[in-house]
């Protein structure tokens, strides 16, 4: 996740050594640290500097439709619709919240050629079954093993219910 110029500026002379294409990634705890009208203009200057690598910004870990809307206002080009957890980041939600607001959000996206990336499952710890944060967001106190591992064949179903681009499977203590 970018925060700054800082790391923002040695991103882009890392892609333009290795001559790499970049993804520049936001989570909410980064937009709100820097303001999305600052990172828009830092990605914009970025660019600016480095014209011959090709660019995506990624919102990571969406919360509601609300800020994956802002985001692509701000001409990010892939957001993640994160609804494994309800809004507050921490309570797990059920598999029709999940899919509902993910789908509504894959929607709106692909109407405007951004591309979505959903997430089942949550991260945390096999051993001791409680939650992990990253950026202030996961879950908070034990967490069954069931919402730790992703089921194959629900991921399957979540990808033809929500026509989600990209996909976050939870694998016990990460995401795969």
């Amino acid at each position: 996740n970018m925060n700054n110029m800082e790391q923002g500026l040695a991103i882009m002379e890392a892609a333009e050594e290795t001559k790499s294409p970049v993804i520049l990634q936001a989570s909410r705890g980064a937009r709100a640290y820097a303001n999305d009208v600052v990172l828009a203009k830092l990605i914009d200057a970025l660019v600016e500097i480095h014209p011959d690598i090709p660019v995506c910004m990624h919102l990571d870990h969406g919360n509601n439709e609300a800020t994956c809307v802002t985001a692509i206002q701000y001409g990010f080009t892939s957001v993640m619709m994160d609804g494994s957890l309800k809004e507050d980041g921490k309570t797990p939600a059920d598999y029709a919240y999940n899919s509902g607001i993910t789908k509504r959000v894959v929607d709106m996206a692909h109407w405007g050629g951004v591309s979505v990336e959903g997430e089942i499952g949550v991260l945390g710890s096999l051993e001791s079954g409680g939650g992990e944060q990253e950026d202030g967001h996961g879950v908070e106190g034990a967490i069954s093993h069931d919402q730790l591992l992703t089921d194959p064949e629900q991921a399957v179903e979540f990808v033809k219910d929500t026509h989600v681009d990209a996909l976050a499977v939870a694998m016990g203590t990460s995401h795969g």
